[in-house]
């Protein structure tokens, strides 16, 4: 019962997320539909009020400025109140402490770029519609840009079905403890991810969940590394945690757009993602995840070692082999996946996509 009262009200926190999300939305459109031939100035001043409110109200982190000239409308946010973006430095420090790696994968632009920029658009906006709907991703591209009126780090995934085990037996119970995923540190010790932990609680429950199956210790490590920071930022959106994101597990449209289980959100390739979120109903969901979580592989030599040891004699990864999981190309799929799901396929290179293990004693 805990559980689920747990997981309705990080539904409703969710709801009330998109609900405010769609007003600004709404009050930005209205904005633009001003008459331009001779407003009244009361009319006007109704306006800045509503845009104000914007700001005030419904979006506590960025106010805007509005200057109205000719037949365009600017938008300049020019300060963030209320919101105190982590010391970016720190937080790589701590990374670097604690795997002896640096966050240079997850590149510079953390979803804010968008604050150093003036957006400028058309003032007449015929026909307003009463609901904003995002654009439907096109079937030939998994990747399409997302709105750049919001950071993309607060653009979570609609995961309508990822807390009810009776629908999704394959899924991650570890959302249903958010309080506690929060508390986790920011990155896992490698060992924790490897043979479980008593002291993290985020790592253990992804440690047991990956060692349910048959797979060996790279993917167990590489797998776990990236569930564990993506479910840092699932939990606690904010620009932090999205800079840990390996540039493939950041979302796509589809992922915003389509209810869909959580689990769903960690398959490596963005494409495969965006056919399994609109195909997932036709297939037994757990035989499905269990093909994909057996059959996604690493590429990573048999028998090389994953880890080394830093100047304190404390096993972290080891440079080579975290460069390897964080880049799309490092990840493939075995011919068993492909061909009892070749519908899935759609959109991708399946031979640059197959995986073929090769032993230490066979030729490459």
């Amino acid at each position: 019962m805990q559980q689920l009262l747990t997981a309705v009200d990080s539904l409703r926190r969710e709801n009330e997320l998109l609900r405010a999300r769609q007003d600004r939305l709404r009050n930005m459109i209205a904005s633009w539909d001003a008459d331009e031939s001779g407003a009244a100035s009361s009319v006007t001043s109704q306006q800045s009020r509503r845009l104000e409110n914007v700001g005030s109200v419904n979006n506590p982190r960025t106010a805007c400025q509005c200057d109205q000239k000719g037949n365009e409308l600017a938008a300049t946010p020019t300060s963030v109140a209320n919101f105190e973006i982590p010391d970016l430095n720190a937080q790589n420090e701590t990374f670097t402490r604690t795997t002896g790696l640096t966050l240079e994968y997850a590149g510079a632009d953390l979803g804010l770029g968008h604050l150093n920029s003036v957006q400028r658009v058309e003032a007449t906006v015929p026909n307003i519609p009463p609901a904003i709907q995002l654009p439907e991703l096109p079937h030939s591209s998994a990747v399409q840009a997302l709105p750049s009126t919001v950071p993309a780090w607060c653009l979570v995934p609609m995961n309508e079905y990822g807390h009810d085990p009776s629908l999704v037996p394959a899924t991650a119970p570890w959302f249903t403890r958010p309080e506690l995923v929060i508390a986790c540190p920011p990155v896992p010790a490698p060992l924790d991810l490897l043979h479980g932990t008593r002291r993290n609680y985020l790592a253990n429950e992804i440690h047991c969940a990956i060692r349910r199956r048959a797979i060996r210790d790279a993917e167990c490590l590489a797998l776990g590394w990236l569930g564990y920071v993506y479910s840092k930022w699932r939990v606690s959106p904010n620009p932090a945690t999205f800079a840990r994101l390996a540039p493939f597990q950041q979302p796509v449209m589809t992922q915003i757009q389509h209810g869909h289980p959580t689990s769903l959100d960690m398959v490596m390739w963005p494409q495969l993602r965006v056919n399994m979120i609109r195909n997932w109903t036709k297939y037994d969901f757990a035989e499905l995840m269990g093909y994909l979580s057996c059959c996604t592989k690493v590429r990573w030599p048999w028998g090389k070692d994953m880890l080394e040891r830093d100047a304190d004699d404390n096993l972290q990864i080891r440079q080579e082999f975290f460069e390897v999981f964080t880049r799309e190309s490092g990840w493939g799929l075995t011919s068993e996946f492909i061909d009892k799901y070749p519908e899935l396929m759609e959109g991708l290179d399946v031979e640059a996509l197959r995986f073929r293990m090769i032993l230490p004693s066979e030729p490459e």
